[in-house]
């Protein structure tokens, strides 16, 4: 080749290659930065589940939910219905804790999703929303300020505005253990002994209700009783007494049941037990004795320690 075609070639294949350059860098997105703002309430709450536990500063609640609502903003991925579900964690007694999830915006045009963390304090989230909008490599990284409670979700929420006040808080993980659910049921076996003619067992339930908290609030108490003599009996009475000093705990209403055979069974219920009384049976309850008041004489039981029924 000669030099003058050599010199022609090289300068064609500059030019083709700075053309391929301008065409790459056409289709490549320049980068840019825009200030959004968005406010929000998400106040609709499903599928929600919440419990407790005690930690080394007292009671937690945990809750897990979905929480539902609208996002308003002139930007159109940040307009229109949000979601937001999260799990939170609060001291019941300071209202600290914090609260972590995922949240969801389908804008009027296109939409936007991430990750927020925050620290609550009075009622009030501080934290940050991490994540993309739908647009071609869209990054939002932005300021959350809401109103908080976990059963009735989010008010007066702001995405890169708003007044919440800042907020920070140290959580130490550890044990926590885990408080009652709602309702338990708890029975203690009863062996009777006091006359030789007259053999009887039974047992003795409490059907416990708890607070959020896992406090006993009240108890409905269930006295079942199986009996049999040589002869005829008469029941006069049952209840539940103080071991030390004989004072009656519970009284199961029984009256006077003539048994003329000698040989039956009984049940009664007492409801609206106070917390106080059923905290205290549950707590110890080798100190109490159930009494059962016959013609032969009256029998006692000291209930065994009372196990837990889960229910089904």
């Amino acid at each position: 080749m000669s030099r003058k075609k050599l010199i022609a070639f090289a300068l064609l294949a500059v030019a083709a290659l700075a053309g391929a350059g301008v065409a790459v860098a056409g289709r490549l997105r320049a980068q840019a930065t825009a200030q959004v703002q968005a406010t929000f309430d998400a106040g609709t709450v499903a599928h929600q589940s919440t419990s407790t536990c005690t930690g080394a500063d007292g009671t937690y609640q945990l809750t897990d939910a979905e929480y539902t609502g609208t996002a308003s903003s002139s930007d159109g991925q940040l307009n229109g219905p949000v979601v937001i579900r999260a799990h939170s964690v609060v001291d019941t007694a300071s209202g600290l804790g914090w609260i972590e999830g995922r949240f969801h915006v389908k804008g009027s045009s296109g939409g936007a999703q991430g990750a927020i963390e925050g620290a609550i304090s009075g009622g009030q989230v501080a934290g940050s929303l991490v994540g993309r909008t739908w647009g071609p490599d869209g990054r939002l990284v932005a300021s959350l300020g809401s109103g908080f409670d976990s059963s009735t979700g989010f008010s007066g929420g702001a995405i890169g505005t708003g007044s919440v006040t800042p907020a920070a808080v140290v959580f130490t993980r550890g044990s926590c253990a885990k408080g009652a659910k709602g309702k338990s049921l708890w029975v203690a076996h009863l062996d009777f002994h006091g006359t030789s003619s007259v053999r009887a067992n039974g047992n003795l339930t409490l059907d416990v209700t708890r607070d959020s908290s896992g406090a006993i609030t009240s108890a409905n108490a269930v006295f079942y009783v199986n009996y049999r003599s040589h002869g005829a009996l008469t029941l006069t009475g049952l209840t539940l007494n103080q071991v030390s000093g004989g004072a009656v705990v519970l009284d199961s209403g029984l009256g006077t049941v003539v048994d003329s055979d000698g040989s039956g069974n009984v049940t009664e219920v007492v409801s609206g037990v106070s917390g106080s009384v059923a905290q205290s049976i549950l707590a110890d309850p080798h100190a109490d004795v159930v009494e059962l008041a016959t013609s032969a004489g009256t029998l006692y039981a000291k209930p065994r320690a009372f196990g837990r029924w889960h229910r089904h």
